[in-house]
């Protein structure tokens, strides 16, 4: 029996900017796609912006995105080609690290309690023998 291919889910998470509180949930990439996604990120011109458009499209699961009326917006293309492309290159860049394995911050250590007192060491004098 073989192992059966799960692709991985990332939820991205954009806590300031102009995108806080947006979350995209994105699904995983093959190799060959994520060769795609470092080529188009280096070309330049409406190809491969068309490229990374078409690739978050057809990658993304789900998002909070809402337009002006509150309405929830579906994780199209059609609801894509309505955004800003700073957004794209946000999501495109949030994505990229995500699969690659860049892990996030860890939590810094809590700084909320004393630290551990240090053990009595008893001192005696030297014997006149040991100190000679």
């Amino acid at each position: 029996m073989g192992c059966k291919r799960n692709p991985k889910l990332y939820k991205l998470k954009f806590a300031d900017g102009d995108y806080e509180g947006l979350e995209v949930t994105m699904r995983s990439v093959s190799i060959g796609e994520m060769r795609a996604m470092q080529g188009a990120g280096e070309d330049s011109g409406r190809d491969s912006f068309d490229r990374m458009a078409d690739l978050i499209a057809s990658h993304m699961v789900a998002w909070n995105r809402e337009d002006e009326d509150g309405n929830a917006l579906p994780p199209t293309m059609e609801s894509l080609e309505d955004e800003e492309p700073a957004l794209i290159n946000l999501i495109l860049s949030e994505w990229m690290e995500a699969v690659a394995g860049v892990s996030a911050p860890l939590e810094q250590p809590s700084n909320s309690g004393g630290s551990a007192p240090e053990e009595s060491i008893p001192m005696e004098a030297l014997s006149p023998s040991l100190a000679s």
